[in-house]
C-alpha cells in the first residue's frame, strides 16, 4: 500500500514541479476584443448600436508544462524573455511600465479626441515618473519604479528638459537633491552622482529612466479606466471611443470595429506588436473592421531591418491566412480611420 501512495506523491510533485518553475520565455497568443466604451466614463455619454474595440494578447510566463503545451496551439508563440522584458528590469518595474504606458495611451487619446471635437483641455504637468533603476547606479537602492520626482535641488520640475539640463553639468560625487511622492507620501533623498552602469557613453548620472507624469484636465470632464489591461496598444481605438461617446451620431455606422495602435499628440498613429495574433482574436470575436497602422519605415530603419513589414502588411497577411471576411483597413491618423468610418453605409437590419 505505501508504494502506491509513494508513487501518487512523487506524481504530484512532479506536475507542481512543471506548473509552477517559470522559466525564462513567455507564451503569447490571441487575446481578445473589449468594447472600449465599457472604461470610458463620461456625464451624458451618447449610446449607440455599433462597437469600437481594443485588441489584446494573452501573455504569461512559460512553465515546462506550458511551454510543452503550447507547441500543440497554432496560434501560440514562445518568445525568449529579453524579448518582453528590459535588462535587469523586475516584475513590479515591468508591471508599472505597462500600466504608465496604458495611461499615457489614455491621456493622448483623450488629448487627440477633445481637439477634433473642438472641446476644451488643460495640461497638468506633474514631475517624472521614474520607470526604472539601473542596478548599482547612484539612485539603486533609494530611487524606485513607480516614484514621481516633483523637484530637484529645491527648484520644481517644469519639464523633461529642465530635468535633463540641470542634472548633465554635474560631474562625478556632485550631490543632487531630490523631493519625490512614493505611495501619495512626499520623501527626500540625496544622492551622490557616479558612472551609470554599463552605459557605453560612460556618462555620470543618477542611473534611472523616467517620462512625464502629467494629468489632463476635460471640459466636459471624463475618466478612462482600464487598469487592468497594459501596454499603449489602445491608443488609436480610445481616440475613436472617446470621440464616439461624445458625438451624438455613431461613428461605426452599428458595425464592430476594431485595431490597434498607438496614439501620439499630433493624431498620428503608432506601431503596436502582435498584431497578426490580434487579429485573429478580431475575427473570433466578430469585428467587422480592423485599423491597421500602414505608415512605411524609414530608409534607415529598412537599412537595419531589411524586409520589415507594416502593422498593416502583417495584419492583412494573417487576415488572408486565417479566410476571414472582416476588412483590413490601412490608416496612417486618426483622420483616416474617421474618414473610412464617415464612408461607410449602415448595415442591413437583416445582417
Amino acid at each position: 500500500m505505501r508504494k502506491p501512495l509513494v508513487y501518487m506523491i512523487i506524481m504530484m510533485m512532479l506536475i507542481a514541479a512543471l506548473s509552477l518553475y517559470r522559466l525564462d520565455y513567455y507564451i503569447v497568443k490571441p487575446g481578445h476584443a473589449y468594447e472600449v466604451s465599457e472604461f470610458i466614463e463620461v456625464a451624458d455619454s451618447h449610446k449607440h448600436q455599433g462597437t469600437l474595440n481594443l485588441m489584446t494578447v494573452a501573455m504569461q510566463v512559460a512553465t515546462p508544462l506550458s511551454y510543452a503545451l503550447s507547441w500543440l496551439d497554432p496560434t501560440s508563440e514562445i518568445v525568449k524573455k529579453e524579448q518582453v522584458r528590459r535588462q535587469d528590469e523586475s516584475d513590479k518595474e515591468y508591471d508599472l511600465r505597462q500600466q504608465k504606458q496604458m495611461t499615457d495611451s489614455q491621456f493622448n487619446a483623450k488629448y487627440v479626441a477633445y481637439n477634433k471635437l473642438g472641446l476644451k483641455t488643460k495640461v497638468n504637468f506633474e514631475g517624472l515618473y521614474v520607470l526604472h533603476v539601473v542596478k548599482d547606479s547612484a539612485a539603486y537602492k533609494q530611487l524606485q519604479a513607480g516614484d514621481e520626482i516633483t523637484q530637484v535641488d529645491g527648484l520644481p520640475v517644469t519639464s523633461l528638459a529642465m530635468f535633463t539640463e540641470h542634472i548633465a553639468p554635474k560631474k562625478k560625487g556632485d550631490e543632487v537633491t531630490l523631493v519625490i511622492l512614493r505611495d501619495g507620501k512626499e520623501k527626500s533623498f540625496t544622492i551622490a552622482l557616479k558612472p551609470i552602469p554599463e552605459d557605453a557613453e560612460e556618462r555620470i548620472g543618477l542611473g534611472i529612466s523616467y517620462t512625464a507624469a502629467q494629468s489632463l484636465e476635460t471640459t466636459p470632464p471624463l475618466e478612462v479606466s482600464a487598469s487592468d489591461i497594459g501596454g499603449p496598444s489602445a491608443g488609436l481605438m480610445f481616440t475613436l471611443g472617446i470621440i464616439n461617446a461624445l458625438s451624438e451620431k455613431d461613428i461605426t455606422k452599428g458595425y464592430a470595429v476594431a485595431g490597434s495602435g498607438t496614439m501620439n499628440l499630433d493624431g498620428t498613429v503608432g506601431p503596436i506588436g502582435e498584431i497578426g495574433k490580434k487579429v485573429i482574436a478580431a475575427d473570433r470575436d466578430g469585428m467587422d473592421y480592423f485599423f491597421a497602422l500602414s505608415t512605411p519605415y524609414s530608409e534607415e530603419y529598412m537599412k537595419a531591418m531589411p524586409g520589415a513589414k507594416t502593422n498593416y502588411e502583417e495584419a492583412l497577411a494573417m487576415a488572408k491566412k486565417i479566410n476571414t471576411n472582416m476588412v483590413v483597413v490601412p490608416v496612417e491618423t486618426v483622420d483616416d480611420a474617421l474618414t473610412y468610418l464617415q464612408q461607410l453605409k449602415a448595415p442591413s437590419t437583416s445582417r
